[in-house]
């Protein structure tokens, strides 16, 4: 019989419990595709698989953990949650040579002149003269040296950048980094970069961290590509500096208000590449996270210490290195 009980929240996970519950045997895995059997269920959990709701919180009377089913977890951070001894654990490392692709997709979209091109082929329309740039030699900076941060920074050095990072943790540069540097620096090496990526986390001192004063700092001539969290920039300081020529462009993948309402001005800006919150789509990183879901099971079950526990307070997860 088995010792301990996990019931897996409703999404595209739901069709991995067989063979998850193949690989723990010591835990008794459950869907709970509903509301209803979510309520049910969860009353006496050791584990949730999802991003735990505050209601079935309440009622859980024996959790030790909750599995976020993405990097994301800000969510679960309800003061009931922070005051508790319930861990929170992320899926780190399960998509970041797909975000980071995404990533260097937006910037070579702008730096190759391929977003004008492809407007010109609907116009039937050839022309060369669409600008395009060499990214070789230019310096990037990258906000968060979390595993997505510093896989993007590799990448980017991998093209011939010089990469500053900004990072509240990191007192070294990690490999592909040239140099870090601390928050209270981030405008300096905003003033600095040609190509700005955000990869920090949400948390209530990262909410709206990108704003006018940051677009101030920037060059006319830098794109800022956003593959985290949409509350990260502030929108409305985006929007106007793109149509002020603050910066020359920006590469989302996420927004403030999801899906994207159909009368924000970015939707028509030309200097604007998106994608609907896109970027950890493939099957290689649903390969990865089934697989921390199975190691964080097997290790509670089994008294290990758990991948990716997240420091509450904090709203990230403390690195070692």
């Amino acid at each position: 019989m088995s010792k301990f009980k996990a019931v897996v929240m409703a999404g595209r996970w739901q069709n991995w419990i067989p063979e998850m519950q193949a690989a723990c045997k010591d835990v008794t895995i459950l869907g709970t595709p509903t509301e209803e059997e979510l309520m049910r269920e969860v009353v006496d959990a050791d584990a949730v698989i999802g991003r735990l709701p505050l209601e079935a919180f309440l009622i859980a009377k024996k959790l030790n953990f909750v599995q976020s089913i993405g990097v994301g977890f800000e969510t679960m951070l309800y003061p009931e949650m922070l005051a508790s001894d319930v861990k929170i654990t992320n899926t780190a490392g399960a998509y970041d040579a797909v975000i980071s692709e995404h990533a260097m997709a937006h910037i070579l979209a702008f730096s190759r002149g391929i977003v004008g091109q492809e407007r010109n082929r609907k116009e039937r329309t050839w022309s060369h003269a669409v600008p395009v740039i060499q990214i070789a030699g230019l310096t990037a900076c990258v906000l968060g040296l979390g595993s997505i941060g510093r896989t993007i920074a590799l990448r980017l050095k991998a093209f011939g950048l010089t990469v500053i990072a900004v990072d509240v943790q990191a007192t070294t540069p990690p490999e592909g980094v040239d140099r870090v540097v601390k928050p209270d620096a981030m405008h300096d090496a905003l003033a600095e970069s040609d190509i700005v990526v955000v990869a920090l986390p949400h948390t209530p001192a990262t909410e709206g961290i990108i704003n006018a004063p940051c677009f101030d700092s920037m060059k006319k001539t830098a794109i800022i590509v956003n593959i985290a969290r949409g509350p990260l920039i502030n929108q409305p300081d985006l929007i106007e500096a793109l149509q002020q020529g603050k910066i020359a462009g920006a590469g989302l993948d996420v927004f403030e208000k999801e899906p994207l309402p159909d009368d924000n001005p970015l939707w028509d800006m030309p200097n604007v590449t998106f994608t609907p919150h896109t970027a950890s789509q493939c099957d290689e990183g649903n390969h990865n996270i089934k697989q921390i879901f199975i190691d964080n099971l097997n290790r509670f079950a089994n008294g290990e210490p758990l991948l990716n526990v997240i420091d509450k307070e904090k709203g990230y997860l403390v690195r070692s290195t």
